[in-house]
């Protein structure tokens, strides 16, 4: 965590504007690949373990990033994370747009990652501390911005893509979006001081069972992120790309807002598991039937409890630890949803490059996020136990 300097920028434009952090790192570096997946699959004849294997780079960069996170913004501040971390991931975007040829790619999905990382960690501290202080609503704005850009982008991309010919125009788009909200961030996010971030085994050990079910929840979730769109179309031509997007953008943004008042009730501790059993739902339903009706039903149900997983897991972990720890507490979080996150595209791609096809991966992503909710419950459990 870091001390704010003095500055004339209220704390709810700057609980609001840390959205752009998830807005850029999660709804354009992270979920737009499977909006631009498509075309780049069809123009450079990528399996589905390649496509597999660029979403684990980003997520293996994002791992990094995550990891060196509470260390960087230890030594730097949380707002030269901030602000460095999106520009470096506008600038990979535009790069994306560069070279066909695979390994450059990889590698600038990899940077994404990693910036996307630096960034996340150091906007979660900071929207954790105005949560628990001026700005209760920080937590609920924070995750909010990815579901904005999800929206976004599902109507804006895909007609640009079509009309300007290619995905590398979608790439330059992505670039140019994520080059505003730098622009934002560097105007709305105040100066801060780097300050220390206590650790402790007894840290770790009170949220051992959240990062469990959240890595959980990174391996199970990305596949869906990743190849959902692919599978739906498959099986129904009429599945419009722009209508599951756009459902599932729409609803995250109204998920982030209906789940909090169930936080603040029942406590986030024991809502969260429920966000993770809503996902794995929302998953499993096109394995059921994968027609436009179930796949729209299902976008819109992942999409409500994709991000309040995200909101979920940090409230919880704000509630278990002293604020002193918070830096630490989110970097290890996000770092353990980031060695998940980077596992699951490859498991996907595999399954999906065998005879049963993109069912099989998606089948074990939905049992993954089953497991991950069970997982959170049992250490609810546990934990109001010892109290």
């Amino acid at each position: 965590m870091s001390r704010s300097l003095p500055r004339t920028v209220s704390d709810k434009t700057i609980a609001m504007s840390l959205s752009l952090v998830p807005f850029a790192s999660i709804g354009l570096a992270r979920f737009a690949f499977g909006l631009v997946l498509p075309a780049m699959r069809e123009s450079l004849s990528w399996s589905y373990f390649d496509a597999g294997l660029a979403s684990t780079l980003n997520a293996a960069g994002y791992l990094a990033g995550a990891l060196l996170g509470a260390k960087a913004a230890r030594q730097y501040g949380n707002r030269a994370m901030i602000v460095g971390g999106t520009a470096g991931m506008a600038v990979t975007l535009y790069a994306t747009a560069l070279s066909s040829a695979f390994v450059p790619i990889l590698v600038f999905r990899f940077g994404a990652g990693l910036f996307g990382g630096l960034a996340f960690v150091a906007g979660g501290t900071m929207a954790t501390q105005l949560s628990k202080t001026t700005v209760p609503s920080a937590l609920v704005w924070f995750p909010a911005g990815a579901g904005l850009a999800i929206f976004i982008t599902a109507l804006g991309l895909p007609p640009l893509e079509d009309a300007l010919g290619g995905w590398k125009v979608g790439w330059i788009a992505l670039g140019a979006i994520s080059t505003v909200a730098t622009a934002i961030l560097f105007v709305s996010i105040p100066a801060t001081r780097p300050d220390d971030v206590a650790q402790t085994a007894t840290i770790v050990d009170r949220i051992r069972g959240l990062e469990i079910s959240y890595a959980l929840f990174g391996l199970g979730y990305i596949s869906y992120a990743t190849f959902a769109v692919a599978y739906v179309r498959d099986g129904d031509g009429n599945v419009s790309t722009v209508l599951f997007w756009a459902a599932l953008g729409a609803a995250s943004v109204i998920g982030v807002l209906l789940w909090p008042p169930l936080f603040a009730k029942y406590g986030a501790g024991a809502v969260y598991p429920g966000t993770l059993a809503v996902c794995a739902t929302g998953v499993a339903l096109i394995i059921i039937n994968r027609s436009t009706v179930s796949a729209v039903v299902s976008s819109l149900l992942f999409g409500l409890s994709a991000l309040a997983v995200v909101s979920g897991v940090s409230a919880a972990a704000r509630d278990r630890v002293r604020p002193e720890s918070w830096g630490g507490v989110i970097g290890r979080l996000t770092a353990t949803f980031g060695v998940g996150q980077m596992l699951g595209p490859l498991l996907g791609g595999a399954l999906g490059d065998t005879s049963t096809g993109l069912q099989l991966g998606l089948g074990a992503s939905a049992v993954i996020l089953a497991i991950g909710a069970v997982v959170a419950l049992v250490d609810h459990r546990a934990v109001v136990a010892t109290r």
